[in-house]
């Protein structure tokens, strides 16, 4: 019985280290390619930064590629938990905006990186396949955000003539340049300019 648990306790001790080094590469390539871009950045500096060798990096992860796609799995999920099921639980278009504002502030608070790598990879000419996943991901948050706006407008609560789809879009470039903002002009938080961006898109959209 002893040795059966000393055991399991190893194999516990080897999981949660695995788990470690993980979400240590997940991280690192996340900060890693915001900064440099994916096609820049090398697996030996992924490791590097990492503290891990290149062998334990390939036991996670078979390529670059299967750590973007990683990297974008774990971005939907914490969208998902941080951004959508807050907005959802929300009574009203109002509030619902209102909330997505903050989510995305609480978003970005924990994970800065994650703006700067979408538009990196966006930018990023030599990978298309990427760049269009990234913008089909933006292109189904904007009409979830339009999803809202059509409720406000419903319930008349928003302006009848605004185009949907089109405010959604200006919404997320606003959330997009407060986090570069943030980054630029330390002075200036991101809370306070998502802040702003709020009372100003909550303005236009009233009636």
């Amino acid at each position: 019985m002893r040795a059966a648990a000393r055991i399991d306790e190893a194999v516990s001790r080897k999981a949660q280290q695995s788990a470690r080094t993980r979400e240590a590469l997940l991280s690192t390539c996340l900060r890693l390619f915001a900064e440099r871009g994916f096609a820049s950045t090398s697996i030996d500096e992924i490791a590097r930064a990492a503290g891990v060798t290149k062998g334990a990096m390939y036991w996670h992860f078979a390529s670059k590629d299967d750590l973007f796609q990683a990297i974008l799995d774990r971005i939907r999920s914490r969208w998902q938990e941080v951004v959508l099921q807050p907005v959802t639980a929300r009574q009203s278009p109002v509030e619902r905006l209102s909330q997505l504002f903050d989510s995305y502030a609480e978003l970005f608070r924990e994970s800065p990186e994650i703006c700067l790598f979408l538009q990196q990879v966006l930018l990023d000419q030599h990978n298309k396949l990427f760049s269009a996943q990234v913008a089909k991901v933006l292109v189904r948050t904007a009409r979830f955000i339009a999803g809202i706006i059509d409720e406000g407008k419903e319930a008349g609560v928003f302006k009848a003539e605004i185009d949907s789809l089109i405010t959604a879009h200006m919404i997320l470039g606003a959330v997009e340049g407060a986090s570069q903002q943030a980054l630029t002009a330390r002075a200036i938080t991101l809370p306070r300019l998502l802040g702003e961006a709020k009372l100003m898109t909550l303005g236009y959209l009233k009636r």
